[in-house]
């Protein structure tokens, strides 16, 4: 698009109505600085346009604040490409610069009316400035207006559509900026209450919105984020005041579907618990804090996501040995039973751990979960104690649930003479008890050909993936499972899809075993004369 004929990508009633605006004067303080027009168009509000041209005038960017998303470009970017094209040259950026030499003569009572008066006129400019400079209870107040404004903008019956989200967002994320330059400024406390003002609304706009940019939980993983660096950061300061902040916020009820939240929130604060008075009334809401009840994952989650902070509360201030005592003593959460039974392996208390493994996966099978991961933190016990009869009888256990890698380690606890026998029971252990996952992976794994042939003649439509593992030595039987597969897909094939996918075994039959798979479609365009569609495809295997 250049300034010449810009006109031909707005669409027609646009283009009228920025031609009226620009006519009848409406574009105003129409500036040119650095490549970029500015300007202001006055209506019922007063809209911001900016313009990025290059010297012959090709369009490389255009802006404009206003709520217009019908189309590419709004009227009031039409009114100011009029204004740029007609005007007789760009004001020189040398008034701009002339600006603060200007100001700098001019006493403060002056300074302060012009002040007014250009925030008088843009009222985004007068919120943002009672923000960054107001105490800080109108702070959070202007910081809750902006926010709501922008949800305001967007918001249709109630809700915001997808792909509205990012600009219902726009104040979430400014006033995160303003938090970064209070933090600057030394004032952790206002910045981090602004840093809530953004949890409370936008964790309110998830329930009205279609966030499926991510662009409202952007917003609230970065206020998170802030909050828990500056803590980090500034734990030594205002502690009690910082805390009770953070400590009010993550206690309201709109965290109680979102208790990862809760918990990132409650989290933060373990800096601040240094304070004996912080730190007793965290823990006395973590002994208390509500679980939900609806459902049983629910209520393990938050149990667990509670014991996890009590832990590190411990850890932090009371020392190793408080730690392990607390681990031991709540051992039916699985992350601590993992790391009691990594501390008593390490202490070399193995019955110890044993026993925490075998009621790991006591309590696991009883809730109908796996229990396989226990069972792997057993055997490995087991190759610390060098115990080497469990150690066989746990890996032909894992194996058999799908853990192959244990028949690796199965095999390595055997003499090589004994081994055959042995594969020859699992074998046939296997094989009565079908499990056929792992049947054929011990076949191709011990390279046993003839036993994977006649696997495949009784499951002849696994054929296709296990033929690599039976070449070159069983070429011709290959060829005799392919054929007979083929033909009974061509059987049931009764459309032109289905034709193809019998043609393209027939391709796979030729990449395995050869040109005599071209018979095979001699004798299909033979069997079936009056399938049209059938013989087609035929005609296209070469």
């Amino acid at each position: 698009m250049n300034l010449k004929n810009f006109e031909k990508y707005f669409d027609g009633a646009i283009l009228k109505r920025g031609l009226d605006y620009y006519k009848s004067g409406r574009v105003e303080n129409l500036e040119f600085d650095d490549g970029t027009w500015t300007a202001y168009v006055i209506g019922s509000d007063d809209y911001e346009v900016t313009v990025a041209i290059t010297n012959n005038g090709d369009i490389e960017d255009t802006s404009c604040d206003c709520p217009y998303d019908w189309g590419d470009y709004c009227k009031h970017q039409a009114a100011v490409l009029f204004a740029v094209r007609n005007q007789a040259a760009p004001k020189s950026s040398e008034n701009k610069q002339k600006l603060e030499a200007v100001l700098g003569k001019l006493d403060k009572q002056t300074l302060l009316g012009i002040l007014l008066d250009v925030a008088g006129r843009d009222r985004g400019l007068k919120e943002e400035l009672l923000m960054r400079y107001s105490d800080e209870t109108d702070a959070l107040g202007y910081a809750k207006w902006l926010i709501k404004s922008a949800i305001k903008s967007v918001k249709r019956r109630g809700f915001v559509e997808y792909g509205d989200t990012e600009r219902a967002a726009e104040g979430a994320y400014n006033v995160l900026e303003m938090a970064d330059d209070l933090l600057e400024a030394d004032d952790i406390i206002t910045a981090v209450s602004l840093c809530t003002v953004v949890l409370d609304e936008m964790v309110a706009l998830l329930d009205m919105c279609d966030d499926s940019d991510g662009d409202v939980g952007g917003a609230i993983g970065e206020a998170l984020e802030k909050i828990s660096k500056w803590i980090d950061t500034h734990a030594q300061k205002d502690s009690e005041k910082l805390f009770d902040i953070i400590y009010q916020h993550a206690i309201k009820t709109m965290y109680d579907g979102w208790i990862s939240w809760r918990m990132d929130l409650l989290g933060a604060c373990l800096p601040l618990c240094s304070n004996s008075t912080n730190r007793a009334r965290l823990e006395a809401y973590l002994a208390e804090m509500p679980v939900r009840q609806a459902y049983e994952w629910g209520k393990d989650y938050d149990l667990r996501e509670r014991q996890k902070l009590q832990y590190s509360i411990i850890e932090w201030f009371d020392g190793d040995a408080a730690a392990e005592n607390f681990i031991d003593q709540h051992v039916e959460n699985p992350d601590f039973r993992r790391i009691a039974i990594q501390n008593a392996v390490s202490s070399k208390q193995y019955d110890k751990a044993l026993k925490l493994c075998l009621g790991g996966e006591e309590k696991e099978e009883l809730s109908s979960e796996s229990a396989s991961g226990w069972k792997h933190f057993r055997y490995e016990i087991y190759e610390e104690t060098k115990d080497t009869e469990a150690q066989k009888a746990l890996a032909k256990e894992l194996f058999l649930d799908g853990s192959f890698d244990y028949f690796i380690k199965l095999k390595a606890l055997y003499e090589q003479d004994e081994w055959p026998l042995i594969r020859l029971e699992i074998l046939e252990e296997l094989d009565i008890q079908d499990h056929s996952e792992v049947y054929v992976e011990i076949l191709i794994h011990e390279k046993l050909k003839l036993r994977l042939l006649d696997y495949c003649k009784n499951n002849i439509d696994d054929i296709t993936e296990l033929y690599p593992h039976l070449l070159p030595e069983c070429k011709n039987d290959v060829g005799v499972i392919f054929t007979k597969y083929i033909q009974q897909q061509a059987e049931t094939a009764n459309d032109r899809s289905m034709y193809r996918s019998v043609c393209d075994l027939i391709r796979l039959y030729k990449k395995a075993c050869g040109a005599a798979a071209l018979d095979i479609r001699k004798e299909l365009a033979s069997q079936y004369p009056k399938r049209p569609a059938f013989l087609d495809e035929l005609s296209k295997v070469k």
